[in-house]
């Protein structure tokens, strides 16, 4: 739900999650960001105010 909207809107990419698969669209380069930088991290475990620390910095440093 929100997370999955926050890393959406973040790296401007669209996620469908579809049983067991993870669907992304998007640009090359925000979908790398959103599934090696977010994604993985959650399915590891992380919890999600890390992980959107990380992800606010990752975006800023691409936008700059």
């Amino acid at each position: 739900g929100k997370t999955k909207f926050t890393i959406e809107n973040t790296t401007r990419t669209c996620i469908v999650l579809a049983d067991t698969r993870i669907h992304m669209l998007g640009s090359f380069q925000n979908i790398r960001v959103a599934c090696a930088g977010v994604l993985c991290s959650l399915i590891l475990g992380s919890p999600a105010s890390k992980v959107y620390s990380k992800l606010h910095s990752t975006c800023a440093r691409l936008n700059d």
